[in-house]
């Protein structure tokens, strides 16, 4: 589904990726882990076309993924950024609707908002509030949902537990889990190294911008060294 060859990508002088490989097949969920400045953020930001590669390519369900970031979700590819990014002067219900705003099937954006009002009632209940009202694990249930509307066939999540009380962790990595198990892959980038091992089918370590290691959950978990060093083991 997804395909990165050799990607690099800097910031100035400084590089942030500097050769990684990898791929996300469909219907799995696949956790980047690494410290902070591991390139776990630049390189979801690549993807997406926020950033642009000095080197190396994406392939996405066979095709280049486009250039212009505006272009990116309509080949089936949403981006969850980091700090959640909603429309803070739009209601609830109006940050949803532009997760929607390149389809035109009336009937279907009205059954995934059925949907994500399952997923999250609380959305449901404050539709008609501004988004900036809104708690951070509410703003954060928001961002995903809005992802949703877009009907992915991969969904990106940069760090969705960050800030949120463990809780809400939980419920956000339950809902997680039920979108994967609706047909869509994920590709989670997370410092909670456990929760996202806890959902995931394989997993990268990503550090100095350098793929360390790779394997299933189990074989990460198993790895003493990968265990000290983020894990806290």
């Amino acid at each position: 589904m997804l395909k990165i060859n050799n990607l690099h990508a800097a910031y100035g002088g400084i590089k942030a990726l500097k050769g990684v490989s990898l791929e996300v097949n469909e219907g799995e969920v696949v956790a980047v882990l690494g410290s902070n400045g591991a390139g776990k953020s630049t390189l979801l930001n690549c993807i997406s076309s926020v950033v642009k590669p000095t080197e190396g390519s994406i392939e996405f369900l066979g095709n280049l993924v486009p250039k212009h970031d505006y272009d990116v979700v309509g080949t089936g590819l949403v981006h969850v950024p980091e700090g959640r990014q909603i429309f803070t002067h739009l209601t609830v219900r109006d940050n949803l609707l532009v997760g929607a705003y390149l389809r035109n099937d009336p009937k279907g954006i009205k059954e995934d908002l059925d949907r994500v009002h399952k997923l999250f009632p609380r959305l449901k209940e404050r539709e008609n509030q501004y988004g900036g009202h809104l708690s951070g694990g509410e703003q954060q249930m928001l961002a995903i949902s809005r992802g949703i509307m877009a009907r992915p066939k991969l969904m990106l999540l940069d760090e969705p537990s960050l800030g949120l009380a463990p809780i809400i962790v939980n419920q956000i990595f339950e809902i997680i889990k039920e979108i994967n198990k609706a047909g869509t892959a994920i590709m989670i980038v997370e410092q909670n190294a456990f929760k996202a091992l806890s959902i995931c089918d394989r997993a990268y370590i990503l550090n100095v911008g350098l793929i360390e290691k790779t394997g299933t959950r189990e074989e990460i978990l198993c790895d003493d060294s990968l265990s000290k060093a983020y894990l806290g083991e």
